[in-house]
């Protein structure tokens, strides 16, 4: 059945349920709305999905581990949006969350939705149940992650930018209310790591795995994960080389480096990410502002523009901003399967702007494919630059173009940076440290203890890498994560220390016990 403007405007009054739109055809196995074929969920495959996550992780990451499924499941809600936009229905954030639950709530997804307030940056919204705070009623906790993601989903696919929800109060814990509270803020590095810390997330929360690819990246940062078999190898071989005691001093005191190192880079990303994207948002806002002073973007006798502004071969807009801020700016035109440079004031190696120029296939996916706002890093003419990418969107939601726009990263590693890392929480970063491993499979910790008499630290891990690749054989064998644990806390804290392991499970006792203390000089 096709649907006009006046089919949605009449759903949004509650004139008209979504029933006369539905075709189920049993024989052939496929059930449609507005024509898009889609299918139902079951209640025990929803508590199912949460059960597996839960057998792996825990109650609380579970919920997060299904709200990160879902918040896939809500962008795809970009498709509605671009329907609603051809048919000249230009609806705000909130009302276009309202109008994608109450074709939700009346597919028997849960009871209808009330928006309790609106602002640019903050939406609420609550209801007296939704349907996996019926199925998990028995978790006596909140358990909404299919709608939290939904909500970041929704909103991230109509208004291009990072939204954060949180369950204020949940049916499943006996509130009157599933009510969220749903904040647009940038998807800060810290925020991830302090999250994980605080066990509020788990690090598979924020692994990209690309096998194809050969890639795996935690929070955007490209990883590589040693297989066990492969550890030990490399152990036993050092161990024959130079013979067990010499290899054991090695291994210490490199994995004390790689402490060191880790802390350092952890100090560097939760700073020098929150500075770079506060920068490149306002120049993203800023480029946006003098081209949309223009009119609204669109694709015209082949060129972009913005009303009767045409952008190809126009360099005023990118010069002004990079006057003005100091940063670069381009404007990509999509043609094809490729986005082109067609403004720019990045100067190329031949002392020529580089336009006809294209972007990169992983920037490319992320945002015209995506629809996403792309942060990384990348060499611009020779120079390393922190970057941004956006969407250009023409009036019916379509992605025409990319705005782009660059700082060096020197501006980023500069004396800000400085004064920003003399502020940082050395326990938080230590912390940090000793959480990533943990759920990186290094060790797990048990706890930690002070003895003010002795200035010592304890540290009591249930096991570590090395006593579970080399089992029970009466000796101590934990010196790569003895000095881990001293590289850590030497970079987290600015001192130093020695660690020594003085209980194993190699050894036959319950735990690995390391005694950390100030080291002589």
């Amino acid at each position: 059945m096709k649907i006009g403007r006046e089919d949605f405007e009449a759903l949004i009054r509650g004139d008209k349920t979504i029933v006369p739109y539905i075709e189920l055809d049993p024989l052939a196995g496929t059930y449609s709305v507005f024509g898009v074929k889609t299918a139902g969920n079951p209640n025990y495959l929803i508590k199912a999905i949460y059960e597996m996550y839960e057998a792996n992780l825990n109650r609380k990451l579970a919920v997060k581990a299904v709200r990160k499924l879902f918040r896939s499941v809500g962008a795809g809600s970009v498709g509605l949006n671009n329907m609603l936009k051809k048919l000249g229905m230009e609806l705000k954030p909130e009302e276009f969350l309202m109008l994608v639950f109450k074709l939700q709530h009346q597919q028997g997804w849960g009871a209808p939705f009330e928006l309790v307030s609106a602002s640019d940056k903050r939406i609420v919204v609550r209801t007296k149940h939704t349907f996996e705070s019926v199925v998990l009623k028995d978790w006596n906790m909140a358990v909404c992650g299919v709608h939290q993601g939904w909500i970041e989903g929704v909103l991230m696919s109509v208004t291009g930018k990072s939204w954060y929800c949180l369950e204020k109060s949940c049916h499943a814990k006996g509130d009157e209310y599933c009510e969220f509270v749903a904040d647009r803020v940038p998807a800060s590095w810290r925020f991830k790591a302090e999250a994980i810390v605080k066990g509020e997330s788990a690090i598979t929360e924020f692994i990209e795995h690309k096998p194809l690819e050969g890639k795996i990246s935690l929070m955007d940062e490209p990883v590589v994960m040693m297989p066990r078999f492969i550890f030990t190898s490399m152990t036993n071989s050092l161990k024959k080389t130079m013979g067990e005691a010499p290899a054991s001093g090695v291994n210490y005191r490199a994995y004390k480096d790689m402490g060191k190192e880790n802390v350092e880079h952890y100090k560097k990303m939760s700073v020098s990410f929150d500075l770079s994207r506060t920068k490149l948002d306002n120049d993203l806002t800023l480029l946006d502002s003098r081209f949309t002073a223009f009119g609204a973007p669109s694709v015209s006798g082949g060129k972009i523009a913005y009303g009767s502004h045409i952008v190809n071969d126009n360099f005023e807009v990118v010069d002004s901003v990079e006057k003005e801020v100091g940063s670069k700016a381009t404007v990509f035109q999509k043609i094809g399967d490729k986005a082109i440079r067609v403004s720019t004031n990045v100067i190329g190696a031949d002392g020529k702007r580089a336009v006809g120029t294209e972007i990169s296939s992983i920037v490319y996916d992320a945002v015209i494919k995506n629809g996403q706002t792309y942060y990384g890093t990348a060499d611009v003419v020779g120079k390393k630059m922190v970057v941004a990418y956006e969407p250009i969107r023409n009036s019916a939601g379509e992605i025409i173009g990319i705005l782009f726009v660059g700082i060096p990263e020197d501006m980023v590693y500069g004396t800000l940076m400085e004064e920003k890392l003399k502020k940082i929480n050395p326990k938080t970063i230590c912390d940090m440290a000793f959480a990533f491993y943990s759920q990186m499979g290094w060790f797990n910790f048990v706890k930690e203890d002070w003895d003010e008499a002795s200035k010592t630290r304890t540290i009591t891990l249930s096991h570590t890498v090395e006593s579970e690749s080399f089992g029970n054989i009466g000796k101590n064998v934990c010196y790569c994560t003895a000095g881990l644990l001293a590289g850590i806390i030497e970079g987290s804290f600015g001192i130093r220390v020695d660690a020594k392991e003085i209980q194993c499970k190699s050894k036959g006792d319950e735990h690995c016990v390391f005694a950390i203390t100030n080291k002589k000089e």
